[in-house]
């Protein structure tokens, strides 16, 4: 009977049991499937909510900056700045009054940090506002800046330099950083007119971004922070978190939304909503878990309930079935849970924890070969920091100096560099391999009783801080000798030759940039004295000389050879100054060649008289002489080519005047110059005149000119009235009706485009220019 019992007992124990995990399992369900209804529910009103309040954040951006280009345009139409940035002359008076101008109009709006205000044509820049703004940084076109001419405005973050101002006691200024708005201008002659409004980023984070309790973020497309919420975070980057790339792969679809961040120990709900302005994406990231926090408590406080149940039976069981190890056994366990535990599994537990020990030791080896190339990258750092920027104490050196392993001292330290010969002919592939295979060769074929470290600069120069020989009777002709074997070495070797620029002995390490920027210069002096040379400020005394300009016979004979389209005479003048160019220092051969090559290209343009076949510079052809041309002898090939292509225009010329449309064209622009003021001219009326339709006049005027009849038209009209602009007379009004133009706005941006500067700012240049000839007579 007592066994029966038992049996129903156990029965009825085993189905109440079923029955209340089976309600547990019901309950636990319905929990996780409501829950997660109401979380998504939640989450789509609260993201739609962010959205909004992104969207009217990123109005109230736009707002602003369109406060900055009314401000940029109260700049421009200013007389006072207007009239500095027209300016071809230094004038301090007029800087003053453009200052005080600039001054008044930066109070307008708190949010700016700064103005900034730059002539090309006179150098000169005027900066009002906070400090820290890197204006000489602007000026050497310093890669922290993006510059831009073929747009209205551009819009980047730039860092501010450590000033020691006391700090505003309006705003923490923790941002290093500000929000540069620049509007540059470029004439035709490559005059450039830049204004930069610097926004502060403290006082956008205080008023825009800071008032919320999320994180939120301005960030680019490139994926650097513009603005953070917190201000040490500016300046950072996000590029390649999986949040920012999903956010850029949504917005590819939409300019507003959100996604959901898994990266860290927590989910975050990301909003984001693109900036027309600027492109920027504006982010707001809230933890998932707070969004959704009601519920999961309710929710975790039944999930307790119900597990504690089934932890209270598994703790149970594990004390019952638990057991006592000896120490081996916990060892081996140890060992088992461990991450050097690789592999398949062994015979026994000594196999185990030997191959544990033995990927241990051979881990340690790793990081202690990851810690040495950490400390060869620190080295490196250190030498290319002294070299570049302000050379370090002597306390900071011997405090590092065992730890790096430095093999150089202050005795007699010299600095080299070498420079690839033709390096800026090569490809980037080129480049890069050449310089990592050079890096490698000087490193290589130096001797050990010299003392030297080798390193490799942002430009593609090898930088050698070496040491004079020890013991060498004369050690600078010693070392000359082995750079020289180092030289012809890598050119037997690698096919490549290099120049050597080696610098003046220093005895102190705050003397490093000036060592740097003397074996920079020697290297320039390869302009004249050819490639593949050790140049040394010795060698430059000794073969180089000052002077300021060439024999007026090299001139004369140049401008003869051109009249006279003379090639075997122009050679003859180019041989002629390249000899003697060579006994130049660089700077004096280049203002001097500089010199020849505006006279020569002046010369032709006056032989062909001919406004469309004019061998006009650019400045990306300057550019190529004076930066990327090594040597005498390419900048002589280059004239030589400019030349060619002189006469070959000369022979286009007088094919062009043998066409018989030619002397019709010719009329129609007579009779353009005869009739600019006449403001009904148009291409139906020259075609009338030439007596063909308007399309096929369009078409033959244009392939005898190399321009349209429009084009032609608006020249000659702006040519005449520069000449009334010239003086006081007329009114700016009436120039714009002489010379055709019945609106005076069309006038005007017409006049812009061409001159590069207003009619008014033109007419006050030209008299001023007047002015001081009146006053010297």
């Amino acid at each position: 009977m007592s066994f029966a019992r038992f049996k129903l007992d156990s029965l009825f124990a085993r189905i109440l049991l079923s029955f209340t995990i089976l309600v547990m399992i019901i309950i636990v369900t319905i929990t996780l499937i409501f829950s997660n209804l109401y979380a998504k529910t939640l989450y789509g009103q609260l993201s739609q909510e962010q959205v909004k309040g992104l969207e009217m954040l990123s109005e109230n951006i736009d707002n602003l900056f369109k406060e900055m280009d009314q401000i940029y345009l109260n700049l421009e139409i200013n007389t006072d700045i207007n009239f500095f940035l027209a300016s071809r002359s230094n004038d301090e008076l007029i800087n003053n009054k453009a200052r005080i101008q600039i001054r008044n109009i930066r109070q307008i709006n708190p949010y700016i940090h700064s103005i900034f205000v730059y002539n090309s044509s006179i150098n000169e820049y005027i900066v009002e506002g906070e400090p820290g703004f890197d204006a000489q940084g602007f000026l050497k076109r310093d890669a922290s800046f993006q510059k831009s001419v073929n747009d209205a405005r551009t819009i980047y973050l730039t860092r501010l330099e450590n000033t020691n101002a006391a700090k505003s006691f309006l705003t923490d200024k923790n941002a290093n950083y500000v929000i540069s708005m620049e509007y540059t201008n470029r004439s035709m002659n490559g005059q450039q007119q830049t204004v930069i409004i610097n926004l502060d980023d403290n006082l956008l984070v205080r008023d825009y971004l800071s008032k919320s309790g999320d994180q939120l973020l301005f960030a680019d497309e490139a994926g650097t922070l513009i603005a953070h919420s917190d201000v040490a975070q500016i300046g950072g980057s996000v590029k390649g978190t999986a949040s920012f790339e999903a956010v850029l792969s949504a917005a590819a679809a939409a300019d507003a939304g959100d996604v959901i961040d898994d990266e860290g120990h927590h989910q975050s709900l990301v909003t984001f909503v693109k900036n027309r302005t600027t492109s920027w994406y504006i982010l707001s990231a809230t933890p998932y878990h707070s969004l959704v926090k009601p519920i999961q408590d309710k929710r975790n406080a039944l999930l307790v309930v119900c597990l504690s149940i089934l932890l209270f039976c598994l703790a149970l069981t594990f004390l019952i079935s638990k057991k006592l190890y000896n120490p081996v056994q916990r060892l081996t366990e140890l060992f088992k849970r461990s991450q050097f535990n690789v592999g398949s599994a062994v015979s026994s537990d000594i196999s185990l924890i030997g191959r544990v020990y033995a990927e241990t030791l051979q881990h340690m080896q790793s990081l202690e070969d990851k810690n040495r190339d950490s400390l060869q990258l620190m080295k490196d750092n250190f030498l290319r920091r002294a070299l570049i920027s302000a050379g370090p104490d002597e306390p900071s050196v011997a405090l590092h100096a065992d730890e790096w392993r430095l093999r150089i001292d202050l005795d007699r330290l010299l600095v080299c560099v070498f420079k690839i010969d033709g390096y800026s002919q090569l490809d980037a592939q080129s480049m890069t391999l050449y310089e990592s295979v050079l890096f490698q060769s000087i490193a290589e074929l130096l001797s050990d009783e010299l003392r030297y470290e080798v390193l490799q600069m942002p430009k593609g120069e090898i930088a050698l801080l070496i040491n004079e020989a020890n013991g060498a009777e004369d050690g600078f002709r010693h070392l000359l000798a082995k750079l020289a074997n180092v030289k012809d070495s890598i050119a037997v070797t690698i096919g490549i030759t290099v120049s050597v620029g080696v610098s003046d002995p220093i005895d102190a390490w705050g003397d490093c940039p000036h060592a740097y920027r003397q074996a920079l210069e020697m290297i320039q002096q390869r302009f004249v004295l050819g490639p593949n040379r050790i140049i040394y400020p010795q060698l430059v005394e000794e073969t180089l000389s000052r002077s300021y300009g060439l024999p007026i016979e090299i001139e004369d004979k140049l401008i003869s050879a051109i009249k006279r389209n003379d090639r075997e005479s122009f050679v003859q003048g180019l041989d002629s100054m390249t000899g003697l160019l060579k006994g130049y220092v660089h700077s004096d051969a280049i203002q001097a060649l500089f010199h020849i090559l505006l006279v020569c290209i002046t010369q032709m343009n006056q032989t062909i008289n001919d406004e469309n076949k004019k061998l006009g510079m650019q400045f990306g052809e300057l550019n190529l002489i004076f930066t990327e041309m090594e040597t005498l002898e390419q900048a002589r090939a280059w004239l030589l080519k400019r030349f060619e292509d002189y006469r070959g225009n000369l022979e286009s010329i007088q094919q062009l005047k043998e066409n018989k449309f030619y002397r019709k064209i010719e009329e129609t622009m007579q009779y353009i110059q005869d009739n600019f003021a006449d403001s009904n001219l148009s291409v139906e009326v020259l075609a009338e005149v030439a007596g063909y339709t308007p399309n096929y006049f369009s078409k033959l005027f244009k392939e005898m000119t190399g321009i349209n009849s429009g084009e032609y038209i608006r020249k000659i009209r702006i040519g005449k009235a520069k000449d009334f602009l010239q003086s006081d007379e007329y009114k700016v009004s009436d120039v714009a009706q002489m010379c055709g133009y019945i609106n005076s706005s069309h006038f005007y941006s017409a006049f812009k485009k061409e001159v590069g500067m207003t009619p008014t700012a033109y007419r006050e240049y030209s008299l001023s220019e007047k002015e001081p000839k009146r006053n010297s007579r």
